[in-house]
C-alpha cells in the first residue's frame, strides 16, 4: 500500500449535476415575476418553434410535390412524343420546355450525351448520382426517378425517365423560386417568433405584475409588521377564489387572530394590574401594621385586633389566590389548545353540582337533566358549570324560607344542551346585565361579594370554545336565572 492517501479530485465531483445546480441557483436568485415571464416566454418560444417547423415542413412538402408532379408529368408526356425519338426533333424541343423553366439533355446508352449547351443551368450529367439514374432509365426502368442535385451552384430538380430501349431523359428544373419562397417563410417565422416573444414576455411580466399583486402587498405587510411590531394592517385584497386569493385570506386571517391575541393580552394584562393592585395595596398595608406592632412594643395590637388582623390578611390571601387562579384558567382556556373528545354533558353538569354541593351541604339543588353529548373538553366545561353555580349559589338567600329549603333552592336543569342555572337571588340590575359576562365586570349589588370578576368571563369563554353562547336574566318574582348553550345531540 502506498504509504501517501490518495489526492482528493480537484474537478467536480458531479458533472451531471453542475448544470442543474447552475439553473437551479440563478433561477433562484430571479423574483418571482420574472420566473413567470420566464415561463411564458419559453413557452412561446417552443409553442412557435414547433409550430414554425411544422408550417416551413407542410409548406415545404407541398412546393416539392407540386414541382416533382409537375417535373415529372413533363418528362412523362415527353417520353412518349415523338420528340423523343430523334434527337434532332429533340433539340427542336428544347425551346419550348425551357420557356416552362425546365431544362433537358437527350441520354443514349454506349454513346455520349446529347448536351444543350445554352441551357443555363446547365443538366448536371456529371453527378454521381444522376449518373447512376441515366444507367437506370437506359436500363428500362419504368416511372420518373427524382432526386436534388447542383448545377453551376444552382439547386435542382432532376427527373430522369426511360425512353425508347437504350435511350434515358433527364430534365431539370431550377429550385431557386422554392427555395426562396421557403426563405421568405423561415424569416416570417422568425419574425414572427421574435415579437411573439416580445408580447410574451411584456404580457407575462404583466399579467405577473397584476396576479402577484397581493403576493406583493402580502411581502409589504410582512415586513411592515417584523419592522413596526404593529398588526393593524389594512386587509390583503385579493378578487377571485384562487391560491393566491386564498394565500391573502388565510393572511388576513392570520393577522387578525394575531392582532385579536395581542389585544386580549394586554387587556388581561391591564385588567389583572388593575385587580391585583387592590388586594395587594390591602394586604402590604395590613403587613405593614403587623411589622409596627412588632417593633414598637408601645403599638403592640390587642388580641382581638391581631385576631381580625391576620383573618384580613388570610381572606386578601385568598381574594387574591383565586384571582389568579382565574386568570391562568382564562388565559389557558383562550390561548392552549384543547383536547377534544366526547363528553356526556349530563354527567359533566351532575359532576358539577356534587362539587359544589360538598363546599355548601345545606345548599339545597333541584337537578332536572337530560342526556346530551357533545365533543369539547370535559376539564373547561366543568369549571364552567362550577363557576355558573358558585355564582347562584353566592347570591341566593342562605337562610331557608322553609324546612325543606325548597323555596331558595338553586334550580338547575338541562334540555337539548341548554344548561340553565336559576336562583332566588336579588337579582341583576338591567343596566349591567349586558356586561356581566365581561371580564372583571362587578356590578355595585356584587362588590359586597367575595369574588374576582372573572368567573362568569370564563364561563362565556368555555361555551365560545364549544360554539355556543351564555346569557343571563332576571325571573319573574325575582331572582337570576342564566343558561348556557353547547351544540351536540341528544345522548
Amino acid at each position: 500500500m502506498s504509504p501517501h492517501p490518495p489526492a482528493p479530485p480537484t474537478g467536480p465531483v458531479r458533472r451531471d449535476a453542475g448544470w442543474t445546480e447552475l439553473s437551479g441557483r440563478y433561477l433562484g436568485r430571479l423574483s418571482l415575476r420574472a420566473r413567470v415571464s420566464l415561463l411564458a416566454a419559453l413557452a412561446v418560444i417552443i409553442t412557435v418553434a414547433v409550430s414554425g417547423v411544422f408550417t416551413y415542413q407542410l409548406v415545404r412538402t407541398q412546393l416539392r410535390e407540386t414541382t416533382d408532379q409537375s417535373l415529372a408529368l413533363q418528362a412523362q408526356q415527353f417520353s412518349n412524343s415523338t420528340f423523343a425519338q430523334d434527337s434532332t426533333f429533340f433539340r427542336q424541343a428544347v425551346g419550348a420546355y425551357q420557356a416552362l423553366g425546365v431544362n433537358m439533355a437527350y441520354a443514349v446508352r454506349g454513346e455520349l450525351p446529347i448536351t444543350i449547351a445554352e441551357m443555363s443551368p446547365a443538366v448536371p450529367l456529371d453527378d454521381p448520382g444522376v449518373q447512376s439514374d441515366v444507367r437506370l432509365a437506359q436500363a428500362g426502368v419504368n416511372g420518373v426517378l427524382l432526386r436534388d442535385a447542383y448545377s453551376e451552384g444552382v439547386h435542382v430538380r432532376v427527373a430522369t425517365v426511360s425512353g425508347t430501349p437504350g435511350v434515358a431523359l433527364v430534365l431539370i428544373q431550377p429550385l431557386t423560386s422554392v427555395d426562396a419562397s421557403l426563405a421568405r417563410l423561415g424569416w416570417l417565422m422568425v419574425g414572427i417568433g421574435l415579437v411573439a416573444l416580445v408580447f410574451a414576455v411584456t404580457g407575462g411580466w404583466a399579467i405577473a405584475r397584476a396576479g402577484l399583486a397581493p403576493v406583493r402587498r402580502l411581502s409589504e405587510a410582512a415586513g411592515t409588521i417584523a419592522r413596526t411590531q404593529e398588526l393593524s394592517t389594512r386587509p390583503i385584497e385579493a378578487e377571485g377564489d384562487d391560491e393566491i386569493a386564498q394565500l391573502a385570506a388565510s393572511f388576513n386571517a392570520m393577522v387578525s387572530a394575531l392582532e385579536q391575541s395581542r389585544r386580549r393580552q394586554r387587556q388581561l394584562v391591564a385588567d389583572a394590574s388593575h385587580e391585583l393592585r387592590t388586594p395587594l395595596t390591602s394586604l402590604r398595608t395590613n403587613i405593614s401594621l403587623l411589622l409596627q406592632s412588632r417593633r414598637a412594643p408601645d403599638r403592640e395590637l390587642d388580641p382581638a385586633d391581631l385576631d381580625a388582623l391576620l383573618c384580613d390578611v388570610d381572606a386578601q390571601l385568598a381574594e387574591l389566590s383565586q384571582l389568579i387562579n382565574d386568570l391562568v384558567a382564562l388565559a389557558r382556556d383562550e390561548e392552549q389548545p384543547r383536547e377534544m373528545a366526547p363528553v356526556d354533558f349530563d354527567a359533566v353538569v351532575a359532576a358539577a353540582v356534587e362539587r359544589v354541593r360538598r363546599r355548601d351541604p345545606s345548599r339545597v339543588f333541584k337537578v332536572d337533566l337530560r342526556p346530551w353529548r357533545l365533543t369539547g373538553s370535559a376539564a373547561e366545561l366543568e369549571r364552567a358549570v362550577v363557576n355558573l353555580l358558585d355564582n347562584a349559589v353566592k347570591f341566593s338567600p342562605s337562610a331557608p324560607a322553609d324546612p325543606s329549603g325548597e323555596a331558595n333552592a338553586v334550580e338547575v336543569e338541562l334540555r337539548a344542551g341548554r344548561l340553565t342555572v336559576s336562583d332566588r337571588g336579588p337579582g341583576i340590575p338591567e343596566h349591567d346585565l349586558p356586561h356581566i359576562f365581561d371580564r372583571f365586570y362587578r356590578s355595585a349589588e356584587a362588590r359586597s361579594h367575595a369574588g374576582s370578576g372573572l368567573g362568569l368571563a370564563i364561563v362565556r369563554q368555555a361555551a365560545l370554545n364549544h360554539g355556543g353562547d351564555v346569557r343571563a336574566e332576571n325571573r319573574p318574582g325575582g331572582g337570576t336565572r342564566m343558561w348556557m348553550y353547547v351544540p351536540g345531540r341528544p345522548g
